[in-house]
């Protein structure tokens, strides 16, 4: 396996990463989209290169990532009244990921006024240049599909929105922004784009960016930085399945991999489910349990569009899946689990038991391996694989620790950082 082999593209990583941010709120479906898909335009009227066009579809479309900390569900407005805060927050998630400096450089000022983001420029100076000019376009684009009302025919939304962009022309918006806005806004096809099928700004990033599986590894374990930093009791628990997996894997080199995307990508479902579920520390009732139970589902349909992905999608689909048919939410029994979900439902029980949350410390091998025991008992989980890790317990759970801690001091630093 070289590392320069491709295993998936920039597209199709991009699609899943938009639509796990809407997970977080329906009121957010398709405003990333759009965001991006305008800015793309105006950044394309404006000459910008390919590079920094890529630089803006990332940064658009990952620009309310700092709103995932909050308790409640927040709607595009209240996101936009707190709109710095969310930019920085999602900057300090980010900064420090490899190959994520850049986007991270954009998100931060992208909330500020053109006049803020030229003092901003003068002090730091380097790449701050492009980085204003593409922090400006996504502000203005962010601006107008926060505008835009669905209850209104489009078209009959252009000439105001255009008006209100010429008021800001100086202040909020630099001249050449405001300017490369009014020549895009002429197309109508445009505006019938954003309103109807903002997924189409994929199209402009194609296969341009192959990603080779050692890439897809680091930048799916960026992705599962959002889902842990939904909430301090899901702080470290992606990091340490992913670890925890790959260790018991025992497959080729490439399949070890994927086994740890997998863990990287199994709860990405849970950008769905309400803080006020997640952190509640007692017992579920029925209803609450079954807002929970929909997480592996989502988890599935959005690793399934992600080329390359097909093992991956049913491994961390599959995570509460039973061996003898009663996991959810497809209550597949053995013939239908293979070998990767099976590993994944062993390492998410192993890791949600033996890592620490707020409410509670983590269990001790003894309790851990009795818990394990009994859901190989019950019919649950492989026994192979237990009988496996507790060979191996101390290298398992040593992988997990520091992957986990890893995540957690990253999390906790953020969060004292706003303090």
């Amino acid at each position: 396996m070289q590392d320069n082999k491709s295993f998936t593209n920039i597209r199709s990583l991009l699609g899943a990463l938009a639509k796990s941010m809407n997970l977080i709120n329906p009121d957010m479906e398709h405003h990333h989209e759009q965001t991006a898909y305008l800015a793309y335009l105006i950044g394309t009227e404006r000459g910008m290169d390919v590079e920094d066009l890529h630089l803006m579809i990332y940064a658009a479309l990952l620009h309310d990532v700092g709103a995932v900390v909050w308790e409640k569900q927040q709607s595009v407005l209240e996101i936009e009244k707190k709109a710095k805060y969310v930019s920085a927050m999602g900057a300090r998630m980010l900064r420090d990921l490899d190959r994520f400096e850049e986007i991270a450089n954009v998100i931060e000022i992208c909330q500020n006024s053109y006049t803020e983001n030229l003092k901003i420029a003068a002090r730091r100076g380097g790449r701050y240049s492009t980085y204003i000019e593409i922090a400006d376009a996504i502000h203005l684009a962010d601006t107008v599909s926060i505008i835009l009302k669905e209850d209104v025919p489009v078209l009959n939304q252009v000439k105001p929105i255009c008006a209100v962009m010429e008021e800001c022309r100086g202040k909020e918006y630099s001249s050449e922004t405001v300017d490369a806005f009014l020549k895009v806004s002429r197309r109508e096809f445009v505006w019938l784009d954003i309103m109807l099928n903002p997924s189409f700004l994929m199209i402009f990033t194609g296969d341009i960016h192959p990603v080779s599986l050692e890439e897809t590894v680091q930048l799916t374990g960026f992705m599962s930085r959002i889902i842990d930093f939904r909430s301090p009791f899901t702080a470290m628990h992606s990091a340490g399945v992913a670890a925890s997996a790959k260790k018991l894997a025992g497959m080729s080199e490439e399949e070890c991999l994927m086994m740890e995307i997998a863990g990287n990508l199994h709860d990405i479902g849970k950008l769905r489910v309400p803080r006020a579920i997640l952190e509640k520390p007692g017992k579920l009732d029925e209803e609450e349990f079954n807002v929970v139970k929909e997480h592996t589902y989502y988890t599935r349909l959005i690793l399934m569009d992600v080329e390359g992905f097909g093992k991956i999608a049913d491994w961390a689909g599959f995570h509460h899946e039973k061996l003898n048919g009663r996991g959810y939410p497809f209550h597949f029994d053995a013939p239908m689990l293979d070998q990767g979900a099976r590993i994944m439902a062993v390492a998410d029980i192993f890791s949600a038991i033996t890592e620490e949350r707020p409410y509670r410390k983590g269990m001790d091998k003894e309790n851990a391996l009795k818990v394990l025991h009994e859901n190989v008992e019950s019919g649950g989980i492989s026994g192979e694989l237990v009988e496996l890790l507790e060979a191996h317990y101390e290298e398992v759970d040593a992988a997990r620790d520091a992957r986990s801690r890893e995540a957690g001091k990253r999390y906790f630093a953020s969060l004292e950082q706003e303090a």
